[in-house]
């Protein structure tokens, strides 16, 4: 598979006109924001989403959305004047201008007193929303530059993305050393915290992980582990370090050819169900991050299976066969089960997928062939609804949430790939068709910045296409690799989307080396499973 994409590096605009004053060595321009992205479908949805008052405490992701705005607009650079936020209050155009618009502060302080605002960090404390400078005495006008943190761009935490205003280029996303330089090398670059920024809660929402015959999810201490489903059982293949290279593959027995779910436990173990025509079967990691128990029955035959982790720390198995979708839930954190209940209905042989809303209530879509439909919870880990029609009947889909928690639906059939989102919690948008390949097995995950990136893989290509900026629409579809028979993807500890695509030879992957590039596509150490 090639990892060189020629048509997304067409939709990156490189920037030029650097300050005389500003050194970049290693640095490169990734993207400006994108028109189609500011006037699109729906227009910049991260408007909608302010919750701040000016100079108040403000939370990362508010950060980002607020500066994803100007990078939409890709407003100019100019010391000299301004332009509006969100609101319509009005920051300075330059570097320092535009760090202060996604703080949302009162004023439009200069590098020169931005530190007032801030304290400085080590890097390797650095979060999405923090800021990287050379600020301070000396560093006002063209002497120094302030950015935003993304994430970072390589395993060794060397180079990270950005939001930034720079000069000849306006509003843009950017790739940057660390400790970079301006003045001509006289001041370096150090990692700065808002005072008044906001930390998510400890308790963050977990989202389901996407189902198939390849699945793969974070164990607690932030690796990676993957599971592959191949006639002779299910294989199992993890990184030997965060971040890292991978084990061999290891064969662990269980259903063969099986569909798989994979959902944490509230105390951080992971756990596999497994499902095929005359079983189903789980494991789990006997301690967070430790190895796997031994096969255990979990119910009769199968055709689909979907788990997700509930808001108070349970998991929800949903299972599809042949007189509908079944679902069954632990009784308590941790803990045993109950027994398989029937839903009301739902497609027969279904494929499954769950997500979570920004309250916690999961939501279950269940498409066949001809019918597609959808059913969530009424409260958060409380009863569910019935089963509501939402769309013609499809190959595969994918679910996934936005950063301001709008859900977004992606379908495969035989004339392509099609797409809803929500509008509000309890409304969508109709049913688009995005092109892309004829009856693709799906996936999605989120960038580090909270953009959805959406993964389709057929017989003879395999196919990409992200959002253009935060809650915005998404680009065309643009070429990841060749044909292969199911996708899935998984975001590493730094924030790095990897994806791992079977075929009938074995398990590839590939996995993000910058923003908008990819390594080659090659075997998780070892060919692995078959899959068919």
């Amino acid at each position: 598979m090639s990892a060189h994409h020629p048509s997304r590096r067409a939709l990156l605009r490189a920037a030029g006109g650097f300050s005389a004053a500003l050194s970049l060595a290693g640095a490169s321009v990734l993207a400006t924001g994108s028109a189609a992205g500011a006037t699109g479908r729906d227009g910049l949805r991260s408007a909608r989403r302010v919750r701040s008052d000016v100079g108040g405490p403000i939370s990362r992701d508010e950060i980002l959305l607020r500066a994803q705005h100007w990078v939409d607009l890709n407003v100019y650079y100019n010391q000299n004047d301004s332009h509006p936020d969100l609101q319509g209050r009005h920051y300075r155009t330059d570097c320092s201008g535009f760090v202060s618009m996604a703080l949302h502060l009162a004023s439009s302080p200069s590098t020169v007193t931005l530190p007032e605002f801030m304290d400085p960090i080590g890097w390797e404390d650095l979060k999405p929303g923090d800021a990287v400078g050379t600020l301070g005495p000396g560093t006002g006008g063209d002497a120094g530059h302030v950015v935003l943190f993304v994430g970072w761009a390589n395993q060794q935490h060397t180079r990270f993305f950005t939001m930034e205003e720079m000069g000849g280029a306006g509003s843009v996303r950017y790739e940057r050393p660390i400790n970079y330089t301006t003045s001509g090398g006289r001041f370096v670059a150090k990692p700065f915290r808002y005072r008044k920024v906001v930390e998510a809660p400890a308790h963050r929402v977990v989202s389901p992980s996407e189902t198939g015959r390849v699945v793969s999810a974070r164990s607690a201490d932030g690796r990676l582990e993957t599971f592959a489903a191949g006639a002779d059982g299910v294989h199992h293949a993890w990184q030997t370090e965060v971040n890292g290279g991978w084990s061999a593959w290891r064969p662990l027995g269980g259903p063969r050819n099986a569909q798989m779910a994979i959902a944490p436990n509230a105390d951080g173990r992971l756990e596999l169900l497994a499902i095929n025509g005359e079983t189903a079967q789980h494991i789990y990691q006997t301690g967070p991050s430790k190895e796997w128990s031994g096969w255990e029955e979990f119910g009769t035959a199968g055709r689909y299976i979907a788990a997700g982790t509930n808001a108070d720390g349970r998991i929800e198995v949903f299972a599809s066969g042949p007189k509908g979708v079944y679902h069954r839930y632990q009784t308590e954190p941790n803990a045993g089960w109950s027994g398989w209940e029937f839903t009301g209905g739902g497609p027969v042989d279904a494929r499954l997928e769950m997500e979570k809303s920004p309250d916690g209530r999961l939501e279950v879509f269940a498409l066949n062939g001809t019918v597609f439909e959808h059913q969530y919870q009424l409260a958060p880990s409380g009863g569910w609804s019935a089963w509501e029609g939402f769309g013609e009947g499809g190959h595969d889909l994918t679910v996934d949430h936005n950063a301001d928690g709008r859900l977004e639906v992606f379908a495969s059939g035989p004339e392509g790939i099609f797409h809803r989102y929500q509008e509000s919690p309890t409304s969508w948008s109709r049913w688009v068709g995005t092109g892309g390949p004829a009856d693709a097995k799906l996936t999605s995950e989120r960038t580090a910045d909270g953009r959805v990136e959406v993964f389709a893989i057929s017989g003879e290509t395999a196919v990409h296409a992200w959002q253009t900026g935060i809650n915005a629409p998404f680009s065309d579809w643009a070429p990841i690799g060749t044909g292969g028979t199911d996708i899935t993807a998984a975001t590493n500890a730094d924030g790095r989307l990897e994806v791992f695509g079977t075929s009938h030879a074995g398990v590839y992957h590939t996995w993000q080396t910058g923003f908008s590039d990819w390594a080659p596509w090659v075997w998780l150490n070892g060919s692995g499973p078959a899959i068919n």
